[in-house]
């Protein structure tokens, strides 16, 4: 891979018509709207600070692999997305698990580029501590969401459209879960392909 020519221009304009496509009539688009808030503040961030600070080709492909992710769960909602209810069926679970798929991926595709970005500014004593530090970043992140999660169901009480963006599909649990898997993601990242990468 190139890194001295970034890939992010390409892998935006790519995403960018995948985007577009799947805003055309997504199942509902309040939810739509309410998921894809985030990413556009995202992206936001990224585009206007691209001129003074640079992820690697390796991080741009993992942002953009998780975008790609949330924007199909933001078309669907995430408990009706049909290849996690083809999952399902075929393995005989009770729920839609790519909403627990995309909290394990934003652990698992975020942490690098937070690491990138984060190891301008910080120097840890040690790689046992930036772990620790990465992996609860990402836990906290996780957990901010799911506040958002409960403030909209909270807000639109208990209508049909607050559900589907909840996803918790009947589990009591499924915030925790969530946030679980997303700091299992990113201690998996850290453990099995960053040291590769050094």
């Amino acid at each position: 891979m190139n890194t001295d020519k970034s890939i992010a221009p390409k892998l935006l304009i790519i995403f960018t018509l995948f985007w577009l496509a799947l805003a055309v009539s997504p199942v509902y688009r309040d939810i739509w709207i309410a998921e894809n808030l985030i990413l556009l503040i995202s992206l936001y961030f990224l585009i206007t600070g691209y001129a003074r600070f640079h992820f690697s080709n390796t991080a741009y492909y993992l942002i953009f692999s998780f975008c790609i992710l949330q924007t199909i769960g933001a078309y669907y909602s995430y408990a009706e997305v049909p290849i996690g209810n083809w999952v399902a069926q075929i393995l005989d679970l009770n729920r839609n698990h790519f909403d627990r798929l995309v909290h394990f991926s934003f652990g698992f595709l975020i942490v690098l580029p937070f690491k990138e970005a984060l190891t301008r500014f910080v120097t840890f004593a040690n790689r046992k501590t930036q772990y620790f530090v990465l992996i609860t970043l990402l836990i906290g992140i996780g957990a901010c969401y799911e506040i958002v999660e409960w403030w909209y169901a909270a807000l639109f009480e208990q209508t049909l459209q607050a559900n589907a963006f909840l996803g918790s599909q009947g589990d009591i649990w499924d915030a925790e879960k969530d946030v679980l898997l997303a700091g299992i993601g990113a201690w998996s990242y850290l453990v099995f392909f960053d040291r590769a990468s050094d």
